[in-house]
């Protein structure tokens, strides 16, 4: 059995350690990827074991956290109440085969998570979990950001083109804000 990856496997692995036929990909899901979720997806693979999942604990500094937000400010200023650590997960591929990573895509970007409601063109790839619950982590394609929303209740608002707050502009300053808790 594997050893099951960690965040920092990932942080330090560099894009395009894992080879992909992103053109395969993108002519069977439709549309092309953005570079920045092809080097998140390219770094390495998750263990089947935990469905391509890694998770752990981080150190949580909203200020830090939170590049800017957009339509919900300081909303998750206080939304730990004052723990200052949370809970993570993201999701990884398990494996390179094309139609796998275009299946996994076509969910990440269409799936269950959206609960039938219209994301534009945005991929579910993680959360965090503080006090006030899940906080879902999704990347736009269209802008290669990595975002934030708290759907909260199942309240879905106009997500389109409404995001909470932007996490990062590129996939290493996204990864590198998950410091564990040691």
């Amino acid at each position: 059995m594997g050893q099951i990856p960690k965040i920092k496997q990932l942080q330090t692995t560099a894009a395009g350690t894992i080879t992909i036929d992103w053109n395969a990909v993108e002519e069977i899901i439709g549309f092309q990827l953005h570079d920045n979720i092809k080097d998140f997806y390219s770094r390495i693979l998750g263990s089947k074991n935990k469905h391509g999942m890694i998770s752990g604990r981080i150190k949580y500094d909203p200020a830090r956290f939170v590049k800017r937000y957009v339509n919900e400010e300081d909303w998750l200023e206080d939304a730990n109440r004052g723990l200052n650590h949370a809970e993570f997960s993201l999701n990884l591929l398990t494996q390179t085969d094309v139609d796998y990573v275009a299946g996994y895509l076509r969910n990440a970007f269409k799936g269950d998570w959206t609960g039938g409601n219209d994301f534009g063109h945005r991929a579910y790839i993680g959360e965090i979990l503080i006090n006030i619950g899940q906080i879902s982590l999704v990347f736009n394609n269209d802008t290669g950001e990595y975002e934030w929303v708290d759907f909260g209740y199942g309240y879905y608002d106009i997500y389109s083109d409404n995001p909470y707050g932007i996490v990062a502009d590129s996939t290493q300053e996204f990864l590198d804000k998950f410091i564990l808790v040691k």
